[in-house]
């Protein structure tokens, strides 16, 4: 594609946002498996250390509040760390 002209932008922007949009799925799926992991585990394996009131509960609040912080942190390292491999390894 740069022989024919096109911007270094041009050819390497597809792999930029290939790798933002696993990151996003990637916090999907983590957020998923959270909530699965505190509806089927968490909540009966914990229930003694609630009661002593030796740990706070996790709630799907709790979930749901660090999941946007999730999503930013997953794709800014993503798409950062694909710059970086990109501008790196393709030749200009």
């Amino acid at each position: 594609m740069r022989l024919v002209g096109a911007s270094r932008w041009y050819t390497q922007l597809p792999f930029l946002v290939e790798a933002m949009l696993a990151a996003t799925m990637g916090v999907g799926i983590a957020v998923a498996g959270l909530m699965v992991v505190r509806a089927l585990f968490l909540e009966n394996a914990l229930n003694q250390f609630y009661q002593a009131n030796l740990i706070a509960k996790v709630d799907y609040a709790d979930i749901l509040f660090i999941t946007p912080w999730l999503l930013l942190l997953g794709v800014a390292m993503s798409g950062l760390t694909a710059y970086l491999t990109l501008r790196l390894y393709v030749r200009r």
